[in-house]
């Protein structure tokens, strides 16, 4: 897609998910920079990765050193790193001031890869799906919940999508098995409890 919009030769900026959890981060850094040398504008979003390395919430990612890892490509304009507390807000500011990362900061983002939060989209889930659900949306929504704790948006992107009233729940054996480890059935099952939610107690 990035390369069909520098093709295009009619957008000013591509706005594209780039961080160090991507399998396929070198291909999309090769993208970008051919993208930035046709004159477009790069900014990288899901800089943090799904902010947590396990779904359990133990073993978070290094923040910082997700954000400078992402900005480190000199082809990278600005990124849009969400933050919801003022100390997320002084994390990103920091960066600002030196983006250098430190060699425990490169060790850092070398931990065990475990499951975490960060769909990359590969839609390797999609064929196999019985239920012909959107997981990757579903998935983005569990991430929104869950590693964000922003369960207004994680609602709101539920709402958009065309759902049955309970996916998963005519499947026996869930044929879908994620490239990245999330148990999609578990995931998904969990998710759509927030679709029943008021909306006021989200806010």
């Amino acid at each position: 897609m990035i390369r069909a919009a520098v093709e295009a030769k009619l957008y000013d900026v591509v706005l594209t998910s780039y961080n160090f959890k991507q399998d396929h981060h070198l291909e999309v850094q090769k993208a970008i920079g051919e993208a930035a040398q046709a004159g477009l504008g790069i900014v990288a979003m899901k800089t943090q990765a799904g902010v947590y390395w396990d779904k359990e919430k133990t073993t978070p990612i290094n923040m910082k050193a997700a954000l400078k890892w992402a900005l480190r490509d000199t082809n990278v304009h600005t990124a849009i790193p969400g933050f919801t507390t003022l100390d997320q807000l002084q994390t990103d500011l920091d960066v600002l001031r030196d983006s250098n990362l430190t060699d425990d900061e490169k060790r850092s983002l070398e931990a065990p890869k475990l499951a975490g939060f960060f769909c990359q989209g590969c839609d390797q889930c999609l064929d196999p799906c019985l239920g012909r659900l959107p997981i990757p949306e579903l998935m983005r929504s569990f991430m929104y919940a869950h590693a964000y704790r922003n369960r207004e948006a994680a609602q709101a992107l539920l709402l958009e999508l065309a759902l049955p009233e309970s996916p998963c729940g005519d499947c026996g054996e869930c044929p879908v098995r994620c490239a990245q480890g999330f148990d999609i059935r578990q995931r998904v099952r969990d998710i759509m409890r927030l679709r029943a939610v008021p909306r006021e107690f989200l806010i």
